[in-house]
């Protein structure tokens, strides 16, 4: 079997079974059936408990070889001196090709003899034709079917086009909770855990993705990887299609020793790893926020033709912070606006505004108002030496900010280039934010934020430009 066909029984299965289903709301197995039907689950759900007879109104089965007809995924919620004899029944019984293990307390652990009970359970599953997810793993969520196997904090299951891969179940969890926070929830497609990686690992769920048509950006919280080669091998194929975002832990050495004791993933030196990912597209990340920062502008936003960005800000502090952090990005810089740019700007704008000081930098104050905001901006994006646009208000009491978004919206929903909005702050945007996120345009509570998106989508561009010259280099030689 395919790898594709593989992990389809995971994200895709007709029929699943819980093995360890309790009606103790604090147990595992409670909370995993409670997913299944709160959800609203499109597959049948088994209940696997001797000491029970129902679980949440489902009947309860004592043993999977009591589970009538096909079965395709099992989720193993019992604890790790169990797991074993659970997955010999399973292999009695036939038929299962995809399984889930939860427990901790096997490799992770470095003791012998529980690196060893690992081993014997994914060969046990091998002989038998099941793959095997974790152990130490919560497992998978995709909102297509609405599956979810985990016990992490709930979300509402927005549909979207990002699908996160993480080696820590508490940092995919916390992914999700801030693409939930965000000003319109940011949707997602798949979700995936893998746990010690006994079997399935990051990359063939990156593999996965990669051939997914749901998915269209790919984020990733990694502690180590096994083999560089093939991960170079998988990732160049990926990137070329969709971008990989990386959240790369184990950069100081004690940070490195931490991640090597969470799953016992190898975290290896902090500077092969950039090596790697700058040699296969991958967009590394510093922080979790950003992760989802970055993600958002993927989605939601075209990439940016070239490198140069206009900044056009209502607030002259905002706009320096911007400039400021724009002096430190790695691949864009201050656009250049044209001779007859500057005399329409200055035609439309308040006497008082600052045009092109620098070059690039648009302040047009605090006395303007809606008009302004969307002359200006019509202005900077038909300019041929920009190619994106960080747009930041702070708009005052005599501005509503929703009459502001409301008249922005035509210029930005029908923009050709990229631009990035910051509406601040707090509770007085919050409104604003939301109807600029809902018609598709990203939101960002700092311009700091919206400089590190765009500078990363720039590195994209230019990455994926260098394979276009490369590969057409090739074809006429």
């Amino acid at each position: 079997m395919s790898s594709r066909k593989d992990l389809d029984y995971y994200f895709y299965p007709e029929s699943l079974a819980v093995i360890g289903a309790s009606t103790n709301p604090y147990k595992a197995g409670y909370q995993i059936v409670k997913n299944m039907l709160d959800y609203g689950f499109a597959g049948k759900v088994y209940p696997v408990n001797p000491k029970e007879t129902e679980v949440l109104g489902l009947p309860c089965y004592p043993t999977l070889n009591d589970i009538p007809g096909n079965l395709d995924l099992i989720v193993i919620a019992v604890p790790s001196p169990n797991v074993k004899s659970v997955m010999k029944e399973a292999a009695l019984r036939g038929g299962i090709k995809a399984a889930i293990v939860v427990a901790a307390g096997f490799a992770e652990t470095k003791v012998p003899e529980l690196v060893e009970q690992e081993k014997e359970i994914v060969a046990i599953a091998h002989q038998a034709g099941i793959r095997v997810f974790g152990p130490n793993c919560v497992g998978i969520q995709n909102t297509r079917n609405n599956l979810d196997t985990t016990i992490e904090p709930p979300v509402v299951k927005t549909q979207g086009d990002i699908s996160v891969i993480t080696q820590s179940g508490a940092m995919g969890g916390i992914t999700l909770l801030f693409m939930e926070e965000q000003p319109t929830p940011l949707g997602f497609a798949k979700w995936a855990h893998v746990g010690n990686m006994s079997d399935v690992d990051i990359l063939e769920i990156l593999e996965y993705y990669g051939e997914d048509q749901d998915t269209q950006v790919v984020g990733m919280y990694m502690e180590g990887i096994r083999d560089g080669q093939r991960f170079l091998d998988i990732a160049s194929k990926v990137t070329k299609e969709k971008p990989v975002i990386i959240l790369k832990v184990g950069r100081s050495e004690i940070g490195s020793r931490a991640a090597a004791s969470h799953t016992g993933a190898l975290a290896g030196s902090d500077k092969i790893y950039d090596a790697a990912f700058a040699k296969c597209g991958v967009t590394r990340v510093d922080h979790i926020e950003e992760l989802v920062d970055v993600a958002k502008g993927f989605s939601m936003q075209p990439l940016p033709y070239g490198n140069r960005v206009c900044i056009l800000t209502e607030a002259g502090g905002p706009g320096i912070v911007a400039v400021d952090q724009l002096g430190f990005a790695k691949n864009a810089q201050l656009a250049c606006i044209s001779a007859e740019g500057r005399e329409k700007l200055e035609a439309c704008l308040p006497s008082m505004a600052s045009i092109c000081h620098p070059d690039g930098y648009i302040d047009i104050t605090a006395a303007a108002m809606s008009e302004h905001h969307v002359d200006a901006l019509k202005i900077v994006l038909d300019e041929p030496e920009v190619d994106s646009v960080i747009l930041i208000t702070v708009p005052p009491t005599f501005l509503p900010p929703v009459e502001l978004a409301q008249s922005l919206l035509p210029t930005l929903r029908a923009a050709k280039k990229p631009v990035f909005v910051c509406f601040l702050a707090g509770k007085w945007c919050d409104e604003a934010n939301t109807l600029l996120e809902v018609n598709g345009i990203p939101t960002f509570k700092m311009p700091g934020q919206a400089v590190r998106v765009v500078d990363k989508m720039i590195e994209r561009k230019k990455y994926l430009d260098k394979i276009s010259q490369r590969e057409g280099s090739a074809a006429n030689a």
